[in-house]
């Protein structure tokens, strides 16, 4: 019988990073893992996407090379070389997470893990009694109504993820984050894409510029987008799939990828015997993510909220000071998001709606990024950036940012929302020449209409 201080049920970026913290702080730890260690994250989601983006990236600077005066005579897409490079990644970064789990003495055991009381798990035949456990079990991919995963037609975006080819034409479920960032993925492929989206606009809950901004950059690629629309049913034919929507309309394609959310994974854990609360699956914490059961934690996209790989990470490591008895608050109104479309989205804090929605006295500006000289020099000029700034104090509040490298650019104004840092002070701040950061400089200037490369 094993004995440890902390069970952690899920190697995701929840349960790895937490394992690693634990064990940091002298805590015995073991994680279980019935699949692939990363998880979802590093297996089925953020890292092979981004590398399949990566690969987009390199088509599109081929395809453009002639602005550069580079005369590319011939390429082709090799979808077979495109998937054994994400596949390597992975199967690196996951190897990286056991050189870390055994540089630690954090003990692994890939079986389902069951839980029978408040500190016993049973998985493969053995039982292991641990002071406390952590669920991390993260989400999985929603299904529609009459629409189930089948993994030949009808696909999650474990499915796309897997498959060795690519399909001639791909019908999109869904215009959020993982549905545009595949739209704008496969489309650079070459393949035929439609996306369909039953709210208002693509990206819910976006700024409504940003994603019209994106709708347009869509449109002029090639992508057919149908707003304010649903999927009634689909229609398997030979080879092929076909989608009624709620306009008349019929789409044909080779495949679709339904994308309309996840749900926490939180069947088969043997949870329910033992008493611990759910609500509609979403396994219920307080602030210090212990649930009604003593000594039971869980943490990430299991409990519900922000389902985002960095905001599992953080409470995974929240949880764990919680089980020592320490403080770790997580302000959950300055979590970035950040999406892999061509160009690239990112934002954090408030858009100018949600601010004036909860009776800030709000001040915005808009900076382009065809202003600024490193974009020019990269040839990568269309977007901008949108700041958000409480007018009674100055403090910045929130940002908006679509364009060239906007998921790195997102963090300095991350900062600055965490921080409470003014717009002036922000404006104070050098920024290197000629950098793509010298937008959040001037459009920190703009909010008092000192901003150099902009025409009064």
């Amino acid at each position: 019988m094993t004995k440890c201080d902390l069970a952690i049920i899920g190697s995701g970026p929840c349960g790895y990073v937490a394992a690693v913290r634990a064990a940091q702080s002298g805590m015995k730890t073991c994680v279980f893992e019935k699949d692939s260690i990363g998880g979802v994250c590093l297996n089925w989601g953020c890292i092979p996407t981004k590398a399949l983006a990566a690969s987009s990236a390199a088509l599109y600077n081929i395809q453009r090379a002639e602005e550069f005066g580079i005369n590319v005579k011939d390429y082709s897409i090799d979808f077979e070389k495109v998937n054994s490079r994400k596949d390597a990644i992975v199967k690196k970064l996951a190897s990286g997470i056991e050189t870390l789990f055994k540089a630690r003495k954090i003990e692994v055991i890939k079986e389902e893990a069951r839980m029978k009381g408040a500190g016993r798990i049973l998985a493969g035949g053995q039982e292991i009694l641990a002071k406390n456990i952590l669920i991390a079990t993260g989400s999985v991919p929603s299904e529609l109504p009459g629409m189930p995963f089948d993994g030949t037609y009808v696909l999650s975006s474990k499915d796309l993820l897997s498959l060795k080819g690519a399909p001639k034409s791909l019908l999109v479920i869904g215009g959020g984050v993982i549905g545009c960032e595949f739209a704008s993925i496969y489309r650079s492929f070459g393949l035929d894409i439609t996306i369909v989206e039953m709210m208002d606009q693509l990206l819910p809950g976006e700024d409504r510029e940003v994603a019209k901004k994106l709708e347009q950059i869509l449109k002029k690629k090639g992508v057919k987008i149908f707003i304010k629309t649903k999927v009634e049913r689909l229609q398997k034919a030979e080879n092929a799939i076909k989608a009624f929507l709620s306009d008349g309309s019929e789409i044909g394609a080779e495949k679709t990828i339904v994308c309309v959310g996840r749900r926490p994974d939180s069947e088969g854990l043997g949870i329910e015997g033992i008493g611990v609360e759910r609500d509609r699956g979403r396994v219920k914490v307080g602030k210090d993510f212990k649930t009604n059961i003593d000594n039971i934690y869980a943490a990430g996209d299991v409990i519900g909220g922000l389902l985002l790989a960095h905001v599992a990470s953080r409470e995974g490591m929240a949880s764990v000071e919680a089980m020592l008895g320490r403080e770790s608050d997580i302000d959950y109104s300055v979590v970035p998001n950040c999406m892999f479309t061509q160009p690239e989205i990112a934002s954090v804090g408030l858009t100018e709606k949600k601010a004036r929605e909860q009776g800030i006295s709000v001040l915005f500006r808009k900076f382009l990024f065809s202003a600024i000289g490193k974009a020019h020099v990269l040839s990568e000029t269309e977007g901008f950036v949108k700041l958000v700034v409480d007018s009674d104090n100055d403090r910045i509040i929130g940002a908006q940012i679509i364009g060239p490298h906007a998921t790195e650019l997102i963090a300095e104004i991350s900062l600055c929302v965490q921080f409470r840092i003014t717009s002036e002070k922000f404006a104070s701040v050098m920024h290197a020449h000629p950098t793509l950061s010298e937008i959040l400089q001037e459009v920190s200037e703009a909010v008092h209409n000192k901003a150099i490369h902009s025409l009064p």
